[in-house]
């Protein structure tokens, strides 16, 4: 048989040595044994290259080292010819080929990790540990083997084992867990910290969704992760190691940078879905050239401030699937391939491959490749690396090179747009809940500084981490499984709760020393403002009405001596539910309103009050009146159309808000697919099938108007589809602005989206959001679509409002400077000629119009294009284009395809003045080319700002100046032949600003859309875990929300963009309501009317924290927190372009010195002549105020709120429960036992670990057996130093002779200051009711996933006997929810129980937790108080009961909540 030359391809290999490497050229070829030896020999020009074979049979694959010149450089092509050849020289084959030189010194970095999730479709308890009551026979939760014990230990052992493996280890939420059960394994981990063979990641609690939290739940994040993972754990974390969080916060790269990190990576951002090289569409796969800029760049945010980001073009997984390779070579051809496709996004000649996935332990070639590939190859490199060693390689490059990062601002938004709204009313008790914490901080701040109760240092400290493990991507996305749900809902109750306990605590203190003593008064109303801001608002209170008093005898008169009309809402015997709008309430302060009770007076001399309790109430008109009004807005419905708004005018402009003969307000019901049509995936992505019916479409049920003497409102009765709703229109008298709630009554559908939509018109206006700390522009959206043909909707998130109108301009004038207009710009593509040209120009101008709000992604002329919706997250709608076209191929190509006369144009502008700001229209107005699967890459698809000057210097200083421009006042003069279609700017500003409804869409047509609630069928929805299942009270999963929601927005409008809107002041204060309380009359030394803290000027700036100075509980010190020696004052700068701000306060002053996030300074700073914060544009700066000498109160003082855990003894395993973050002070101090599990006599091993930084702990550990058992030791003493453990066994021998069957428990218990931690071995006699056979093998993924579908469940020891079955009350009345509880045990059972209910209950189900005790063989019930508010309106919800002891959690069966 002839040689044959199969294939021949030049490879990226080298051979030889770093200094003389040598590429390889693989040739594959076929022969006999009967050729003999082969010589395979490459000739060519600038290559060469000879081997010989030794004789064989068959197929041969030959690496052939070659030679080149020294003149060749990587990329180019050579010809060359190879040659087959006999021992004799003959030729046996030939064949020409082109080889392209590679590049050599590559290095590939292997970073072995597992992706953790705290919560998921699993639970918490199943996600942590194996536990020695689970099994698989269907009667308790499934077996999860790669749990984080598990897998912990596996990448530590290996790593003992093998001194080539490395790997990563990242959230707090399984760190903390295995710090404190396996403190033996803490000195072998603090060993490879230090050789670099581990790095401890994130610098975060978790992987937190921060585009669906506040400012401060995420530097509260950053807070605890860092303080844990550094201060606690001895580790050094450098990386936000943000893998699968569905998009990011604008912000997050600034406070990582202010945190002290220095860097990022992460998958998910720029792209859809799995990003551009692994998502496929129809069965195509990605393409790595569809990125648009390197995978490593500066992430910059619009403070200005940035890091080192590494972007996973190949997801966070890409790695991991080599570990199914069955031979070492093939694992190591898999790596190859994969390293061809990351080099190519490759900012340096260094890449990351992420090795591992959802829990996954180590992968078993990972250190063979390392060994076996560099053995052979001198490049590319793979190696076993940290991110730490890839970073610094990367930093190196650079330096070496003398290059910069590309500079990104980009928004990396929407991803998963489920997100912003599944389980809706979790992202409303997020809202809730971190307003309440901030209300709490700042006001028991004021009250521990003015001497009235102890700082809660502990409570608030549990709310942070609460919110911190809520914030998780699988958690507040509400991407979770029905059992996660219910336990999710029972932190975030308890965050709201302790924080709301505090806060009322706080201002109760604060308030029982204003002096509300005056005139004629019979009590007051005190009314306080959180905000830094004077604020008028509406406020509700509850006063109490002397026996025999009529609601008409009540006057309200404020501290002038006016009177203030008021309505009265609701009344339950001598208690009055009343509301008025306070004005005038100070910054960070309060004010008092007086009541009066009198004999009904006569309306004639006193119109203000009336004659009559009919004048106290929303009163209904007799007839529907055409439009009603207020100082601000008129408005007016159609009954024939839903009871929709057909108008809202401002009147003092008189313009008409929307469109001419459509529909505001109208609630619009899209029908979705189950999952997703092309990745069939779940309750994560929006899937609409194109099918919307609107409330519109059909008549109102009822519609009505009523007057009150605070406002006027209309409301709307009727119902979409399966839902039936009543809409309340309001327009309160001195309030800017049209308040909505839109009550969802009843709901019975599945796989819906309600969304709620304004037909707003604003020619010309672009979509804006704030975003937690700035204010950005945003895309149009595809509400409408069908998943099906087009994937993406583009839902984005917002924080407190989304609004139509402007966020920086082009200020467009004609050839001879006459004014054009202004044309919006909300998203920018910078292209580049040369990315090494103007580094500093190009950042200082991506980082002014981020300030601005105009988020830009930098790219190169010749690089591919952003704005192909099939593969980029977002489109943008401006180009801006560096260079003319001698420099610049695009601008050279935009000029090529306009009108000659715009070319000559641009042409003699460049001459004349020697550089141009020079607009371009697009081919077709934005407007109509922003389609389902937008393609706008084309180089006439958008608008272009091109930016060029005669010489380089000349476009420098064009760049440098339009970044100053857009920074100062967010707009740039620019000069164009035309305007063309261009849709010129009516400058105006409409918004929505909500409380907790995050998801919005602003289509083409200008509509703004904010999404209400969605029910998913899609997995994981449904999905229990521990059997029994549990439903809501019709039968239906949570997930799909059957019960009653109440949703709360407002519209406010004005001229101009959102900041002469005063947009971010009415975002804020509508999600943090002024708190009125009623208060006796009485002296005390604080004045009536007063502000506690104020910053100048108004609305510069917002005060999202004050708080005592420095973070101990987060660095793991004894130490409480406490304001007496600084307090802190976060500043984010409100504009975007830049203010020195005043911050004054009578409780201190503020330090000349600045904190960095961390508040690492706090307890340092010295006070300097200051007052004043100078701010750049969208700056979050962490001041510090020095109180005042005397400052503080005693160590006697209560403390203003609670102090420990309502359920005693703590339960060390708290993860088991499900319970979220560690108890209450964070658990400094554990015990743990180990098994918890014991047939009968048995030894356990006892571990004690403390978490303290700066304190040596002692106490008595105690062991509590049963009755007549025998443990040894029953107590010993404990001494730890700081981080200090021991691990002592312990023995449990059961009494001679026979022991009556059944289980018994053995309590390890230690006093933790006033807390006693235990934990619980179970000791089975007998008792197999209680224990499930053995495991045997897991239960198949697919199987586990689907959660239980059990109606029964294995006995635990604790019955639920009895429910009450349902609740149904009247507003006012008040009953009992009981639970009958029966212990089928031999010991007592102490543990936690905790009404579930959803948001909007919580006032009127509590408390949040109770402890309980039940003694071996007794039955009782618990009670939980249902108490209806006397306001509360009619609805329908459900309760059930979550029980917790000893490492169990059982629910009740849901029942049914009603007011009538």
């Amino acid at each position: 048989m002839a040689v044959q030359i199969k294939s021949v391809e030049a490879t990226e290999l080298f051979v030889g040595t770093e200094a003389e490497p040598r590429q390889v050229l693989r040739a594959v070829f076929q022969r006999a044994v009967t050729d003999g030896a082969v010589t395979v020999s490459l000739l060519g020009e600038l290559v060469r290259g000879t081997l010989t074979v030794p004789a064989g049979d068959g197929e041969a694959v030959v690496e052939l080292p070659m030679a080149v010149d020294a003149s060749v450089r990587p990329g180019d092509a050579l010809d060359a010819v190879l040659h087959l050849l006999d021992a004799g020289g003959a030729a046996l084959a030939v064949r020409p080929v082109t080889i392209t030189a590679a590049e050599p010194g590559w290095t590939m970095y292997l970073v072995s990790h597992f992706h953790y999730d705290p919560v998921w479709w699993n639970t918490q308890a199943g996600y942590t540990q194996t536990w020695e009551l689970q099994g698989n026979d269907g009667t308790t939760r499934p077996v999860w083997e790669n749990n984080a014990f598990h897998l912990v230990k596996a990448h530590l052992d290996l790593a003992a084992a093998d001194p080539d493996y490395s790997f990563v280890l990242a959230e707090v939420d399984y760190l903390k867990p295995f710090w404190d059960v396996y403190p033996q394994y803490r000195a072998l981990l603090r060993e490879l910290i230090a050789a670099g063979r581990v790095e401890v990641m994130g610098g975060t609690y978790n992987e937190p969704n921060t585009n669906l939290t506040g400012l401060e739940t995420t530097i509260r994040n950053l807070v605890y992760g860092i303080g844990y993972q550094r201060d606690i754990m001895g580790a050094d974390p450098r990386t936000a190691w943000q893998l699968d969080v569905f998009g990011h916060d604008p912000q997050f790269p600034g406070l990582v940078a202010d945190a002290g990190l220095s860097s990022t990576s992460w998958a998910r951002g720029p792209y859809h879905q799995w990003g551009p090289m692994l998502t496929k569409f129809d069965g195509v796969q990605g393409d790595v050239k569809n990125m648009q800029f390197p995978a490593e760049f500066e992430w910059i945010s619009p403070s200005g401030q940035g890091v080192v980001t590494h972007y996973m073009p190949n997801h966070y997984s890409a790695g991991w699937w080599m570990d199914s390779s069955v031979t070492l070579e093939e694992a190591e051809e898999k790596v190859y391939e994969l390293f061809l496709g990351l080099k190519q996004a490759a900012a340096t000649r260094n890449t990351l491959l992420p090795v591992g996935t959802d829990y996954t332990p180590p992968n078993k070639w990972v250190t063979a490749i390392h060994r076996d590939w560099n053995a052979r190859y001198v490049w590319p490199r793979f190696v076993t690396g940290l991110p730490r060693d890839f970073f610094a390689a990367v930093h190196a490059e650079l330096a070496e090179r003398g290059v910069k990062p590309s500079p990104q601002t980009r928004d990396m938004n929407p991803v998963y747009t489920g997100k912003d709204v599944s389980y809706i009313d979790t992202k409303q008790a997020q809202r809730a809940a971190e307003t309440a914490a901030t209300d709490a901080e700042k006001l028991a701040t004021f009250a521990s500084l003015l001497g009235y109760g102890r700082y809660p240092s502990a409570a608030l400290d549990k709310v942070w981490r609460q919110l911190a493990y809520g914030a998780h991507h699988d958690a507040i996305t509400g991407s979770e499984s029905d059992q996660v749900y219910i336990d999710l809902v029972t932190g975030w109750r308890e965050a709201h709760d302790l924080a709301a306990e505090a806060r009322d605590a706080a201002l109760a203190a604060i308030f029982r020393n204003v002096r509300t003593l005056g005139g004629a008064a019979d009590g007051t109303i005190a009314v306080a403002n959180t905000l830094a801001f004077e604020r008028t608002d509406l406020v509700r209170v509850t006063l109490e009405v002397p026996a025999g008093e009529g609601v008409e005898g009540v006057r309200l008169i404020d501290d002038e001596g006016a009177r203030v009309p008021f309505v009265v809402e609701a009344r339950n015997g001598t208690e009055l539910v009343v509301a008025f709008v306070a004005a005038g309430v100070p910054a960070m302060g309060w004010r008092i309103w007086y009541v009066e009770f009198v004999p009904v007076p006569d309306p004639a001399a006193d119109p203000v009050s009336g004659s009559g309790a009919e004048d106290r109430i929303w009163r209904t008109t007799s007839d529907l009146p055409a439009s009603i009004a207020n100082e601000y807005f008129e408005i007016s419905v159609d009954p024939a159309r839903g009871g929709g708004l057909t108008g809202i005018v401002e009147l003092g402009t008189g313009r008409r808000l929307l469109k001419p003969g459509e529909i505001g307000n109208e609630l619009r019901v899209s029908e979705e697919y189950p999952q997703h049509p092309e990745f069939g995936e779940g309750p994560w992505h929006l899937v609409p099938n194109g099918t919307v019916l609107g409330s519109a479409a059909a008549p109102a049920a009822s519609v009505r108007a009523e007057e009150s003497p605070i406002g006027r409102r209309y409301v709307v009765t009727g119902s979409v589809g399966e839902v039936a709703y009543e809409q309340h229109i309001t327009l309160f008298h001195g309030l800017n602005r049209v308040d909505f709630r839109t009550r969802v009554l009843d709901f019975t559908g599945a796989d819906r989206l309600l969304r709620v939509k304004f037909p707003v018109d604003l020619p010309g206006a672009r979509p804006v959001s704030e975003v937690a700390g700035a204010v950005i522009g945003r895309g149009f959206a595809l509400p409408d679509s069908d998943a099906a043909v087009a994937p993406w909707t583009l839902d984005n998130p917002a924080n407190t409002f989304f609004a139509l109108g402007s966020t920086a301009t082009l200020d467009l004038h004609d050839l001879e400077g006459r004014a054009i207009g202004k044309v919006a710009i909300s998203v920018a593509e910078v292209v580049v000629d040369d990315p090494d040209r103007y580094p500093d120009e190009v950042r200082e101008l991506v980082v002014g119009l981020a300030r601005v709000g105009v988020t830009a992604t930098t790219t190169t002329a010749e690089g591919a294009r952003y704005g192909w919706l099939h593969v980029d997250s977002n489109l943008p709608d401006i180009r801006i284009v560096i260079g003319g076209p001698d420099t610049n191929v695009l601008t050279a190509e935009i000029l090529e395809r306009c009108d000659a006369t715009v070319r000559q144009k641009f042409e003699w502008l460049m001459k004349s003045d020697g550089h141009v700001c020079f607009f371009i229209p697009a081919a077709i107005p934005l407007e109509q080319a922003w389609v389902p699967n937008a393609d706008l890459r084309d180089a006439r698809a958008l608008p272009v700002l091109i930016i060029a000057g005669e010489r380089p210097e000349d476009t420098a200083h064009g760049v440098r100046d339009t970044g100053s421009a857009f920074a100062a006042d967010a707009s740039q003069r620019a000069v164009t032949v035309s305007a063309a279609d261009t849709v010129l700017l009516d400058d105006h500003t409409v918004g929505l600003v909500n409380n907790g409804l995050p998801g919005f869409a602003v289509d083409p047509s200008g509509a703004l859309h904010l999404s209400l609630m969605r029910s998913c069928t899609g997995w994981p929805s449904g999905v229990w875990l521990d059997p029994p299942l549990r439903r809501a009270p019709d039968g239906s999963a949570f997930q799909l929300q059957h019960w009653t929601h109440d949703f709360d927005y407002a519209l406010v409008s004005g001229p101009g963009d959102w900041r002469a809107a005063g947009l971010v002041a009415a975002g804020a204060a509508f999600s943090a309501p002024l708190l009125a309380r009623p208060e006796p009359v009485h002296q005390g030394p604080l004045p009536p009317r007063h502000s506690l803290l104020s910053v100048t000027p108004e609305g510069a700036a917002q005060v999202t924290a004050v708080k005592p100075a420095g973070n101990p509980e987060a660095v793991g010190s004894a130490l409480d927190a406490s304001p007496e020696l600084g307090f802190t004052v976060r500043l984010v700068e409100a504009t975007g372009t830049g203010a020195t701000v005043a911050v004054r306060s009578p409780l201190g002053t503020l330090s000349s010195d600045r904190a960095d996030l961390l508040e690492e300074c706090g307890l340092r700073c010295e006070v300097r002549a200051a007052g004043s914060v100078e701010l750049a544009g969208s700056q979050i700066s962490t001041a510090i105020v020095v109180p005042h000498q005397g400052s503080g109160s005693p160590a006697a003082a209560p403390v203003l709120g609670r102090a420990d855990e309502p359920a005693q003894p703590v339960y060390a395993r708290y993860w088991l429960h499900n319970r979220g973050p560690a108890p209450m002070g964070f658990l400094p101090v554990s015990v743990a036992a180990d098994p918890a599990l014991l047939p009968g006599a048995g030894e356990v091993t006892v571990a004690v670990a403390s978490q303290y930084t700066d304190t040596v702990f002692e106490g008595l550990l105690t062991v509590a057996g049963p009755d007549g058992w025998q443990v040894e030791p029953e107590s010993r003493p404990i001494a730890l130093e700081p981080g200090g453990h021991t691990v002592f066994p312990l023995t449990v021998t059961p009494p001679d002779g026979a022991v009556e069957p059944g289980m018994y428990f053995v309590r390890v218990q230690l006093a933790v200051g006033e807390t006693v931690v235990e934990d619980v071995v179970s000791v089975l006699v007998d008792a197999d009711e209680f224990t499930p056979p053995p495991p045997g093998a897991e239960i198949e993924l697919h199987v586990q996933t689907q959660g239980t579908k059990s109606e029964t469940a294995r006995p635990t020891g604790l019955e639920i006997t009895s429910i009450t079955p349902g609740v149904t009350l009247a507003p006012g009345e008040r009953t009992t929810l009981r639970v009958g509880l029966a212990n089928r045990t031999r010991g007592r059972i102490d543990g936690e129980a905790m009404p579930v209910s959803p948001w909007g209950t919580w006032d009127f189900i509590g408390p949040y937790a109770i402890g309980f005790s039940l003694d071996a063989g007794a039955e009782d019930e618990i009670e939980f108080e249902v108490a209806v508010p006397a306001d509360t309106a009619p609805g329908h919800w459900w309760a059930m009961v979550k029980l917790m002891w000893f490492g169990r959690s059982q629910y009740t069966a849901a029942v049914p909540v009603v007011v009538r």
